[in-house]
């Protein structure tokens, strides 16, 4: 009978085990790398947006003017420009702390809907601004593809003449993303700065030198400070 007991008791304790492990699993895959790095690095946002894309069956012209409003950026404080032709509809738009463009393009005999939005900002709206795109194309999803982007600016430093040294910052993010579980870690050196590719298992992914990567960050240095771009599954602005 104490036996049964001392083994009713292990097999409760191994599935409490197991629900904690499953559960610290769970929230583990709900962490915000974007945020997580701004947190850690102390860094502060400045500009953000993605790009969607998908294909579409219904008229070019009238999704992307649907879209135009859905996303409401048919205002007096958005200037928007149409450029066409025979392969493409393309709405630009330009506002004080928004940019970017809709365009329908034909390719292999199929329609193409890209979204591009660039937002100026101080906090991550990167979330927000995907739902409201989610929102927006709705049912005409055709296996839609996000590509996100963040650039935030590193905070000066009391020490390396007030600026936070690029490699250290570096290895905060390596560092981040390792306890993450992320794979596939790759850093090479660029002009003004380190960029690194990673499989987080969390984005829409590519294949980069035979292996699957879904993130990119860069850690730059310009004159007006130290940066940190990141990007899903690249970085989709010049740096």
């Amino acid at each position: 009978m104490k036996r049964k007991n001392i083994t009713l008791l292990c097999i409760v304790l191994c599935l409490i085990i197991l629900q904690i492990n499953v559960r610290l699993s769970n929230a583990k895959d709900g962490v915000n790398l974007f945020d997580e790095i701004l947190i850690q690095t102390k860094s502060k946002t400045v500009e953000y947006g993605l790009k969607a894309t998908f294909k579409n069956h219904e008229n070019p012209k009238e999704v992307c003017n649907n879209l135009i409003d859905e996303l409401e950026l048919n205002n007096s404080e958005i200037k928007l420009n149409i450029v066409e032709n025979d392969n493409s509809y393309c709405i630009d738009f330009l506002g004080e702390n928004i940019k970017g463009y809709i365009e329908s393009l034909k390719y292999n005999n199929e329609e193409v809907v890209t979204i591009n939005i660039s937002k100026i900002g101080s906090e991550n709206g990167l979330q927000s601004l995907k739902n409201k795109v989610s929102n927006c194309i709705g049912y005409r999803d055709g296996n839609i593809k996000y590509f996100q982007y963040l650039k935030a600016k590193i905070p000066y430093s009391a020490t390396n003449s007030g600026v936070e040294d690029i490699n250290a910052v570096n290895e905060k993010i390596l560092k981040i993303l390792k306890s993450h579980g992320t794979e596939n870690i790759e850093t090479v050196k660029i002009n003004n700065g380190l960029s690194t590719v990673a499989y987080t298992k969390r984005y829409d992914e590519k294949l980069n030198n035979n292996k699957l990567t879904d993130f990119n960050y860069a850690v730059c240095n310009y004159s007006s400070g130290n940066y940190i771009i990141i990007g899903t599954p690249e970085i989709i602005i010049t740096y």
